[in-house]
């Protein structure tokens, strides 16, 4: 670990909240196992309790994945002969001689006989577990679990997002801002499945239990996590970390959740408990996205039923009791902390909806995880879902969405939004830019940033009120330096109809003579005018600068340079200094900057489009 444990706490929980303490099970070794070899297995086909199943060795496939055995199984159980292994099934511990060999986790598609791989628990301890172990804090003495702190993302995070420490290439990485950003931001690197002659060998896929989702939504996380392991699946869902009824502690072959989200909306990574030493937990026997040290909350489960296919049968499951945080997602496992509790992000939907005459309001309160990669995503994919649920029409609408990112030791981040869009409401999630910031927010490679919760209120209106931008022209023919000027800019509106809008703009006297370049666009599509940063304080300032899509952002772009120093935008500087600075311009302290003079005024409807000419600035008298 990287230290990002807060002091304080009991290495065991107590309340019933925690796996009880008892001896770990004995292992078999890897080397003794032969095939003919027969065996048991447990897992929970229904309800809370592990069933027992029998099993016969087929073969050991060596070096199955790097460094990394399996054993073949196969199971004439009649428990088996409808649905095979399923998925969901991953980590079923499986015995022989009445001790721990190995945590079922690989099967095939389409097979007719219940065939399938499990990972030996020699690997999933060392990977799991000593890992694990090799990097935990000690912890002082206390009364309650101890909570985690998430880490701060790598510079390598930040350089798959944009090339350059640049919030406003982070944003545009994202796409255009009224297009959805769901699968533009980066997620964990797809886990890489070992090769197979017949094309059938598969990963065990994680069944992601999702509930309280709708079908445009839903298809979204499909999307997703489309190069994952995990898989969503609809099921019933929880309503947060305290659901009544269901089992209050991990046990091997019980049912364990990694939860992603969870309240008025719910999705969670369903699988097994494979082996249990104290407060340390190991299940799965694969990765969920393989991303090393890793933090979620964990939760028991209880299964509904296993739902049989002729392709590869899954479980259904609800997630119930929180009970742990997940802390390993390696290639052999996944490894859980029932000493160990995972902040959650509070979001907040407030959907209002209608026309003059009838309005509807409704709202969605639900906790997603903390996590660099999968937050924005998941967070994203629940406002879509909240506006699809209150306005599912797809027809032209226009929206008014105020977004708060509320951080740890900073004022909150506040953005209020106009867009338009012709395809339904789903489509104004892309423009809302308190969710387009996480991305970047979290992907920082200053330090980490705790976000303490994320509110969202959405307006929405059946009406096309919005604007083309086509042509901005100059009625006379210059701009007059140190002073505001009008320019025109004509646009088409949404019945086809071509208007034109008198809008201002201030010219510096500092601009005469020169000739410059122009350009009219919506609030939310100009650039940022702000310097690259130089640490998390400057970033935030910089997302604090953007603007929203009902006004107008009139830019001119002089050919002169400035310089961006330490943060700082240093605007007028002698040509001699500007030479000098060139070839030195390769840190991040000082470097060249094109200085810009913007001005921002209001616009009567959602602006679209973008329009530039070269204009000549009046000679100064």
């Amino acid at each position: 670990m990287r230290g990002h444990l807060r002091l304080g706490a009991a290495v065991l929980v107590m309340c019933g909240l925690a796996v009880q303490a008892h001896a770990s099970p004995d292992i078999y070794p890897l080397d003794k196992v032969k095939r003919g070899q027969t065996g048991y297995g447990l897992t929970t086909m229904a309800g809370n309790t592990p069933e027992r199943f029998t099993f016969e060795v087929v073969s050991v496939v060596h070096n199955f994945l790097p460094k990394q055995d399996i054993i073949l199984v196969k199971s004439d159980d009649p428990k088996m002969q409808v649905t095979g292994f399923w998925q969901g099934m991953s980590g079923s511990p499986l015995y022989i001689e009445d001790k721990l060999v190995c945590a079922f986790s690989y099967g095939f598609r389409f097979n007719k006989v219940a065939l399938g791989g499990c990972t030996p628990l020699e690997y999933m301890k060392k990977e799991g577990l000593d890992t694990y172990r090799r990097g935990q804090v000690q912890a002082k003495a206390g009364t309650g679990p101890r909570v985690v702190v998430p880490a701060a993302a790598s510079m390598a995070d930040w350089r798959r997002l944009t090339p350059t420490v640049d919030p406003q290439a982070a944003l545009d990485a994202l796409g255009p801002s009224r297009k959805s950003w769901l699968l533009s931001a980066p997620l964990p690197s797809p886990v890489a499945h070992p090769d197979a002659t017949d094309g059938q060998t598969m990963t065990a896929s994680v069944p992601l239990s999702v509930a309280g989702f709708s079908a445009p939504a839903f298809g979204a996380l499909e999307k997703v996590f489309g190069d994952s392991n995990v898989v969503p699946v609809r099921a019933g869902g929880s309503t947060g970390a305290q659901t009544e009824g269901g089992p209050t502690k991990l046990v091997m072959g019980g049912a364990i959740a990694v939860e992603l989200i969870r309240g008025d909306m719910s999705a969670a990574a369903i699988g097994t408990v494979s082996y249990v030493d104290g407060d340390k937990v190991l299940a799965f026997g694969h990765p969920m996205f393989q991303t090393g040290e890793t933090y979620a909350p964990v939760a028991t489960a209880s299964v509904h039923t296993v739902i049989p296919s002729s392709q590869s049968a899954f479980v259904m499951a609800t997630a119930m009791k929180e009970v742990g945080s997940l802390v390993q997602d390696r290639q052999s496992s996944i490894a859980a902390d029932t000493g160990l509790r995972t902040p959650v992000i509070p979001v907040d939907i407030s959907i209002t909806s209608g026309t003059q005459k009838h309005t509807d309001t409704g709202t969605f309160h639900v906790e997603v995880l903390d996590n660099k990669f999968l937050t924005p995503a998941i967070t994203g994919a629940a406002l879509m879902n909240a506006i699809q649920y209150y306005l599912p029409d797809r027809d032209d609408v226009t929206a008014r969405v105020e977004s708060t990112v509320r951080i740890k030791g900073a004022e909150p981040i506040q953005f209020v939004d106009y867009m338009y869009a012709n395809d339904g409401a789903s489509s104004v999630m892309g423009a809302v830019r308190g969710l387009r910031v996480l991305v970047p927010l979290m992907l920082n490679p200053y330090g980490p940033v705790s976000i303490e919760r994320v509110e969202i209120k959405v307006d929405l209106r059946f009406e096309a009120n919005y604007g083309d931008i086509k042509e901005v022209k100059v009625p006379t023919g210059e701009l007059i330096p140190g002073q505001r000027n009008t320019v025109q800019v004509l646009m088409s509106t949404w019945d086809g109809k071509d208007i034109i809008e008198d809008v201002p703009v201030d010219v510096p006297k500092s601009l005469a003579g020169g000739i410059v370049s122009i350009e009219v666009t919506a609030g939310d599509s100009a650039k940022l005018d702000a310097a690259p940063p130089v640490d998390l304080p400057s970033l935030v300032k910089a997302f604090r600068s953007l603007l929203p899509g009902n006004v107008w952002a009139v830019t001119l772009y002089p050919a002169e340079e400035g310089v961006s120093l330490d943060g700082k935008l240093v605007r007028d500087l002698p040509a001699s200094a500007i030479d000098k600075l060139h070839p030195q311009s390769h840190t991040q302290r000082a470097q060249a900057y094109k200085p810009i003079a913007r001005t921002v005024a209001p616009a009567k409807r959602v602006v679209n489009g973008t329009a530039q000419m070269l204009v000549r600035v009046r000679a100064a008298k």
